[in-house]
């Protein structure tokens, strides 16, 4: 495998000089830049990464640690944050996918903090506090992180969502349509508690079909045999793998929507705007402008304390929802 010291030696330059040509500094002559540059390609010569990041004090690279990677929600806001950063500012970025919601997130931030990255941006989704975590962040260094989606560590700055008030919101417009047996397919503590104050609110002190009945990552023939089991006239599911396994449950079961059943998922996909369902949707512009400034402003020196902002889901109406008040 041949180094830039092989291209220099042949090129009859220094590695310096290498360097700068692969950095696009203009103190390199047009001459000796195509010179350098042929004699890399003859090699299959390409500068590594990792190793320019380690020669600078400021990497002005940015790390992310996606705990999700079939959620495409984050997907989306990752790739909107890193090209708003790489367009505005010019920002390197690079991500670890699928950190398994910290289980493999505390050696992908080692990894990450041996190239002396810029921020680490971290999603601790569904997971619990962790000493090691805490304790790496506190040797960071230079190195800053933002938690994006949720806020776990106090000492981080975050960008997290008023979960609960967004699902109690939902919960209440489906009640207003005169749903009462509606089924959920969530497992998210915050969100459950937000549907229940929606039902205490309402004067319902106990919801006909237990709030508890459906998790998350139930399966589809289970899902079809609870819709059968309580006739529900609304479903309200949470993530995209819930959502889908509801709509796929409700299609088999030749329940038309809204007709014969109401249905609401909570975060905004593709396939639900297609569909024309009625969704809590997280307002990703504010998300990703929020995202970036806080980055910047870390990187800059502007923001020297945690930033903790808190942003609320909105609920998007598109016709899948029924009333049923007989109004």
């Amino acid at each position: 495998m041949f180094t830039s010291k092989d291209v220099a030696r042949l090129a009859g330059v220094s590695p310096a000089t290498v360097s700068r040509v692969f950095r696009g500094e203009k103190v390199v002559t047009e001459a000796t830049r195509e010179r350098v540059l042929a004699v890399a390609r003859q090699l299959n010569y390409t500068p590594s990464a990792a190793a320019s990041i380690l020669k600078k004090q400021n990497s002005h690279t940015v790390a992310f640690l996606d705990p999700d990677p079939c959620n495409p929600f984050y997907i989306r806001a990752i790739s909107r944050i890193s090209e708003a950063l790489q367009s505005r500012y010019g920002y390197s970025t690079i991500m670890a996918p699928d950190t398994k919601y910290n289980r493999e997130a505390l050696e992908a931030a080692r990894l990450f903090l041996s190239y002396q990255v810029e921020c680490i941006v971290l999603s601790p989704i569904l997971t619990q506090y962790s000493p090691q975590f805490a304790q790496l962040i506190q040797s960071a260094g230079h190195t800053r992180f933002l938690q994006l989606h949720a806020r776990l560590y106090d000492e981080v700055s975050s960008i997290s969502y008023a979960d609960a008030a967004a699902a109690e919101n939902a919960v209440s417009y489906l009640l207003e349509q005169g749903h009462r047996r509606i089924l959920f397919a969530i497992d998210d503590r915050p969100r459950m508690q937000g549907c229940r104050q929606a039902f205490i609110k309402a004067g319902i002190d106990k919801p006909e079909i237990p709030l508890d009945i459906m998790q998350m990552h139930v399966e589809l023939d289970r899902v079809e045999q609870l819709i059968r089991e309580y006739r529900p006239t609304a479903v309200m599911a949470v993530a995209e793998m819930s959502s889908l396994k509801a709509y796929a449950a409700i299609t088999r079961l030749n329940l038309r929507i809204p007709e014969d059943i109401s249905f609401l998922v909570y975060d905004d996909t593709i396939w639900a705007e297609a569909l024309g369902i009625t969704v809590v949707a997280h307002p990703m512009d504010e998300v990703v402008e929020e995202a970036v400034d806080q980055i910047v402003g870390m990187g800059s020196g502007q923001y020297t304390q945690p930033r903790h902002r808190q942003i609320c889901p909105q609920l998007l109406t598109r016709g899948s929802v029924k009333n049923i008040t007989g109004k």
